[in-house]
């Protein structure tokens, strides 16, 4: 049976709301609005409605009426008068009573938006959290910290410690010792230095062990954490928290350098050369350089710490713009591992993926403790190559072939279809062998010649959180390894050529700051074998325990190449002509390269670049002409200032 149409019914006309009177104390307030459009970052002036007046203080969240269309915003100040000129509309409500926008976090968010060649609204998205009207201030009560009585503290110049109690504003990059709990020293920064201090870590479990090292030192109540674990009520409760100035530390991810601490004294950034501190949406700020900003704006300390300074760090440390803070060197033959690498590649005790020197390491290791092993890759087999011409086995989509540790079946990486007779492609060769061996292959291999041993797998998908206590093999991929409570009493690399020879400006840098990290998880003077040849400059480096080393050597040879961090560097992608376009405007001033391909075939790329003058001068241009590209209406192009890949 056939559906009768319903009805139609009469549109009923709304009647416009009549505007009420304005404010009759400062009636005029300025109000950042997110339009949703590039270059109207500005403040626009409404007029305030009086029923609103006591409520719509500066840093409210608010809803304005612009271009026939409801926006939200934020207010920045009143006043009594406009250089408005026509009519002007009034506030249209007022979101939340809580004033979130402090004057600090605006002007910081102005600088982040002019360094990085954005709007301020993008920067303001990460700065400030969603509102949650059911959440309510909480008062909370403090714990005295105990007296310090950590004594890797007397390891480090006393001078540092006795400006730290004085107040005085210090930037300094700290190198700790290996064998040692960054955190703790953490700890008694946090109980030394007067006014409330911002932790930052790379990720939500350093969060985690930070707040567990903290609370175990007797810093409990004061502590607040801010990471993606926390539920969005969660997120709100603790930011008003913060706002109202009930909070002393403060330990979170890369988005809590924007937190509107009161009284801040001093801003730690730990680990401060790991990707997770480059946000990877616009406008890719990155936490060390938000953080350096703060500390010029309110006058506080910042410590910059890593167990491998990155190459950033090392220029701002070269310029004088760092000081540095590095254990006393009478300490180190206490805490240093003995690093064990290859001394001749054809001795037959020193061939092979897994040699017998490692071997031993591990045998050695077993007779007093745990032992971790790394490796590279995930998985069972990552890659197959041609055993006849060494070319990488490739499926027709071009994905490569890789060897499951379900069924030992050879499938294609990339789109998975069964690869039942391969032929090699260059030289029709049909025997391959395997090139790219995961964590899940080496834990057989290391299970055949430990019977008896356990052996525990940690990874990204399946990471150990716990700390390990009892004599095992752990057996982790790069950014998964679980602590030892007594340290490992070995640890072997394995494929360490890999993370070298990656395809990235960065490779060797990022490989670095993982074998230092790792190393340092090692016990007191424990045994630490990695597979490179003792006269690579970066064992050189571990075998001093001197990061400075490598680090200097690799900014000399960038600055000989005019590459970042000696030379400013902006990427820039969009259509193939807008690009093209824009290179040939900026290639009389700056350094163009040519137009680069993309994963998306409509898409190029390029990268400008320019000397350390010119860097200012140069995030102004590509500001500016993104400005007038969005004026006219033309397609945004994606700006990455100091991208971390090029």
């Amino acid at each position: 049976m056939a559906q009768v149409p319903k009805a139609l019914t009469l549109v009923r006309q709304r009647t416009p709301k009549t505007p009420g009177k304005a404010a009759s104390n400062s009636p005029i307030a300025r109000v950042l609005v997110d339009t949703g459009v590039f270059h109207l970052d500005q403040e626009f002036d409404f007029l305030v409605p009086e029923e609103l007046s006591e409520i719509a203080k500066p840093g409210v969240s608010v809803r304005v009426p612009f271009n026939g269309r409801k926006c939200e915003g934020y207010i920045v100040g009143r006043a009594n008068s406009s250089a408005h000129i026509g009519r002007m509309q009034f506030l249209d409500k007022v979101n939340n009573e809580t004033p979130v926008l402090t004057s600090n976090i605006l002007n910081l968010s102005r600088t982040v938006a002019r360094k990085y060649a954005s709007n301020i609204m993008d920067v303001l998205r990460f700065a400030l959290p969603s509102a949650v009207s059911s959440v309510k201030n909480v008062s909370l009560s403090y714990s005295e910290p105990k007296p310090s009585n950590n004594e890797t503290i007397k390891h480090y110049p006393q001078s540092y410690f006795e400006s730290l109690k004085k107040g005085e504003a210090s930037h300094v990059i700290w190198t700790p010792l290996p064998a040692t709990e960054p955190f703790q020293l953490m700890a008694e920064f946090c109980k030394i230095r007067n006014g409330n201090i911002l932790i930052l870590v790379p990720d939500s479990k350093s969060v985690d062990r930070c707040l567990q090292v903290f609370l175990a030192s007797g810093i409990g109540k004061n502590i607040c954490t801010w990471s993606s674990e926390l539920t969005k009520s969660q997120r709100y409760a603790n930011y008003l928290e913060i706002l109202n100035g009930k909070v002393q530390v403060v330990i979170g991810v890369r988005g809590a350098v924007f937190l509107p601490i009161q009284s801040l004294s001093l801003i730690i950034v730990w680990d401060e050369g790991n990707d997770n501190y480059s946000e990877i949406r616009s406008p890719g700020w990155h936490t060390r350089e938000v953080a350096i900003e703060r500390t010029k704006q309110e006058g506080c300390s910042l410590l910059l710490g890593s167990f491998s300074p990155s190459l950033i760090a090392t220029k701002y440390l070269l310029a004088g713009l760092l000081k540095p803070l590095n254990p006393l060197r009478e300490t180190f033959k206490e805490y240093s591992p003995k690093f064990i690498g290859i001394t001749e590649i054809n001795s037959p005790d020193q061939r092979g993926r897994i040699s017998t020197k490692a071997w031993k390491t591990i045998r050695r290791g077993l007779q007093t403790g745990p032992v971790l092993v790394q490796v590279p890759l995930r998985g069972y087999i990552r890659s197959l190559i041609c055993q006849k011409c060494a070319n990488h086995a490739r499926c027709q989509c071009g994905g490569n072939l890789v060897i499951g540790s379900v069924n030992k079946n050879i499938v294609c990486g990339l789109c998975g279809i069964f690869q039942s007779d391969w032929q090699c492609t260059f030289c029709a060769g049909r025997a391959f062998r395997h090139s790219g061996i995961g964590d899940e292959r080496t834990v057989e291999e290391i299970g055949k010649a430990f019977p008896g041993t356990p052996i525990r797998n940690s990874n990204q998908g399946s990471m150990i959180l716990d700390e390990i206590e009892e004599t095992c093999i752990v057996l982790a991929t790069p950014g998964s390894e679980p602590r030892a409570k007594k340290g490992y009493a070995a640890i072997v690399f394995l494929d360490s050529r890999i993370p070298l020879e990656r395809s990235s400006i960065n490779a060797e840098e990022q490989a670095r700051l993982n074998w230092f990290s790792v190393s340092a998880l090692a016990a007191k003077n424990a045994e630490v074998f990695l597979d490179v040849v003792v006269s690579d400059p970066n064992f050189q480096a571990l075998l001093r325990w001197d990061p400075w080393y490598a680090a200097n050597r690799d900014l000399l040879e960038r600055i000989s190449l005019n590459l970042p961090p000696h030379f400013k560097a902006v990427s820039v992608i969009g259509p193939h002509s807008d690009v093209h376009n824009m290179a040939l405007e900026f290639s009389g001033k700056y350094l163009v390269s040519s137009l680069q391909s993309t994963d998306d075939i409509f898409l190029s790329k390029i990268i400008l670049r320019g000397t350390d003058h010119q860097a200012q001068e140069l995030v102004e241009d590509l500001l500016n002409y993104c400005r007038i590209r969005s004026a006219h209406g033309l397609t945004a192009l994606k700006v990455r200032v100091d991208p971390i890949e090029l």
